[in-house]
């Protein structure tokens, strides 16, 4: 995002991301908000608070509004789970809580993973205000949620209601999140955590692995791993680190479990 010799935010740089985004914002300056950077003439307070002045921002940089879209994105995601009926056939299925379910949907679609490519999506780097030597990949997932909480403050032009400003929040987070397939993410995302809450939810025992092999170079090591439950042989699974060779053994458990189900 460029700057004017005046220190206002360039208008046409503006323009571009509320279109690139599909959303023109009422009051631009939760938008500049979202998007200014701790670093932006750090060292430099009069600067920045000229900076702030000339451009109506009412905070240091976006860290406030990330607070706020992380809540407003955490509700939309809740809700979503709530009318989704697949996810109460997925918690039958697998023998899991509804609500565990949805919590993992909800820390599947909030985690930085699933941030990063919305961020890429919207061209996010390329409007971010900050210090041109900073890195600030890895702020985007959280200058994601600050835009969340941007676009629920404003609700667009000729809107100021709370209800109105979390729906039109929430079509943004329709529209860049892969929400559809959140369901399809939980076993891929974290199969491990998947299968203690199994055992644990159907009183199962303590699942636990053992490495059965390792071979090669210690250098190139490479293991297989058996997933347990006391001292009966679940599945066995590889890999070139013992935490991969755990991964691919719970998935293996997972995989036929499915397929017991659908037989």
């Amino acid at each position: 995002m460029r700057l004017n010799a005046d220190l206002k935010v360039n208008e046409d740089d503006l323009n571009e991301f509320q279109t690139i985004i599909g959303f023109k914002f009422n009051d631009q300056t939760y938008l500049i908000q979202a998007l200014v950077h701790g670093s932006l003439f750090s060292g430099d307070k009069d600067k920045l608070n000229a900076f702030r002045k000339i451009n109506g921002l009412e905070n240091k940089d976006y860290e406030k509004l990330e607070y706020l879209g992380d809540s407003v994105l955490g509700l939309i995601i809740a809700e979503y789970a709530y009318h989704d009926r697949d996810i109460n056939e997925y918690a039958s299925s697998k023998g899991l809580t509804i609500e565990g379910v949805c919590t993992k949907i909800k820390e599947i679609l909030a985690s930085n993973k699933s941030l990063k490519p919305v961020a890429k999506k919207i061209k996010l780097s390329r409007f971010i205000l900050a210090e041109p030597h900073v890195n600030i990949d890895g702020k985007l997932s959280d200058m994601i949620e600050s835009l969340i909480g941007a676009i629920y403050l404003d609700g667009g032009p000729g809107h100021s209601d709370q209800d109105n400003n979390y729906s039109i929040a929430r079509d943004f987070v329709y529209k860049f999140f892969d929400i559809d397939d959140a369901l399809d993410k939980i076993s891929i995302s974290n199969p491990k955590g998947l299968i203690q809450e199994m055992f644990h939810q159907n009183a199962w025992g303590h699942p636990s692995y053992r490495i059965i092999d390792e071979e090669g170079p210690d250098h190139e090591r490479y293991f297989t791993v058996g997933l347990y439950l006391g001292e009966k042989l679940l599945a066995t699974g590889s890999g070139n680190s013992k935490r991969k060779a755990e991964k691919a053994a719970a998935e293996l458990h997972l995989k036929h479990l499915h397929e017991r189900e659908q037989a």
